[in-house]
């Protein structure tokens, strides 16, 4: 039979897991983003320069 400090302590360890889970989400989440950026930055830059070179 469980207490509620038993039941407690199940509902903290599962907090604790998914507040991991999504945190590691959001990490893959901030990589891909700085993927992105990276190659939008890299495009404008080279359209900057054939600007410049033509200009």
């Amino acid at each position: 039979m469980e207490t509620q400090v038993d039941k407690a302590e199940k509902g903290k360890k599962l907090k604790s897991s998914k507040l991991q889970t999504d945190q590691e989400d959001l990490k893959g989440t901030f990589v891909a983003v700085l993927i992105v950026g990276g190659i939008i930055l890299v495009g404008w830059l080279g359209v900057f320069g054939l600007f410049l070179d033509r200009a």
